[in-house]
């Protein structure tokens, strides 16, 4: 049984006249509070606990812009472990009989005992609530490529601070907030290729699939954490980045680590082949990455 949410969308979530994928992130997090309000349950489910986001993946299916508005997101469970469990969600606007779907993501989750820094089993009433109505996930199965654990001279780092407004009632950095942090990097990458290569005319791309792992809390402090991108796979109109957000006081401390797909488009959205310089310095790029 699909549980549906109506999400508001706001100016501050474009990019240009469509919806940021980001944002996408922050909606698929109303629609899991929601789900969990109906079923009168706490995303904090006894003191000093907290449901923490394992893992988050996205695909992106067709352009949302505002004037669509309303957009509902469908949310159900896909799995249950014994200490996690995931969602599936649907984004869609239009009527449920004709709906145009924008998007469909799963997000791992898993109870989180803040004292000792680990997560706990979950109860046999939790899994059995979780459990009663399963579907299936909507996600590719197919996860995007990944990189080695030599990072090469292809890869591009730059610092990012945490703002005040990045973090969420446990005092830790919001989950969507950690996708964005990987793009800083990833976008520095992609537009350094187009700088370079100096090809006249417009170039635009589009993210189709987005995957991180949560591996380690971030928190507001004054000194910047850092995130890296290098390219991992390319295609004849895509390029797959890796990222990974590390803290630069111990480089053995990894935050987080995300897959990007990009495509290149046309006018019309459709994907078109890269052009031979920029399809050149990717795989530069990509021998240099150690991938």
């Amino acid at each position: 049984m699909r549980h549906v949410y109506e999400c508001q969308m706001r100016r501050a979530d474009q990019h240009g006249d469509t919806i940021s994928n980001v944002a996408f992130v922050d909606y698929l997090q109303e629609a899991r509070l929601d789900l969990l309000r109906h079923h009168d349950t706490s995303p904090t489910p006894n003191p000093g606990e907290g449901l923490v986001v394992v893992n988050t993946v996205v695909e992106y299916l067709s352009p949302l812009r505002l004037k669509q508005a309303p957009l509902l997101v469908a949310v159900w469970a896909t799995e249950v472990r014994a200490a996690s469990f995931t969602l599936g969600y649907e984004l869609f606007t239009g009527s449920a009989e004709d709906p145009v779907v924008h998007g469909r993501a799963t997000t791992t989750l898993t109870p989180y005992v803040f004292a000792s820094g680990r997560p706990r089993r979950m109860t046999g009433a939790e899994r059995d609530q979780l459990s009663s109505h399963l579907g299936p996930s909507p996600v590719s199965g197919r996860a995007a490529a990944r990189g080695g654990t030599s990072w090469g001279a292809g890869a591009v780092e730059r610092p990012v601070h945490v703002r005040f407004s990045d973090v969420d009632l446990l005092g830790h950095v919001n989950n969507l907030r950690y996708l964005d942090y990987a793009q800083f990097a990833q976008v520095d990458l992609l537009t350094g290729v187009f700088r370079e290569a100096r090809v006249n005319g417009t170039v635009t791309t589009v993210i189709v699939r987005s995957e991180i792992d949560y591996v380690g809390q971030m928190n507001l402090r004054p000194e910047p954490y850092a995130v890296r991108s290098r390219v991992v796979a390319l295609g004849d109109t895509s390029a797959t980045f890796e990222q990974e957000i590390r803290d630069p006081d111990n480089a053995q401390r990894v935050m987080a680590r995300s897959r990007i797909v990009e495509v290149n488009v046309d006018t019309e959205d459709k994907p078109l082949a890269w052009h031979p310089k920029h399809r050149e310095l990717f795989e530069q790029r990509l021998r240099d990455a150690g991938s």
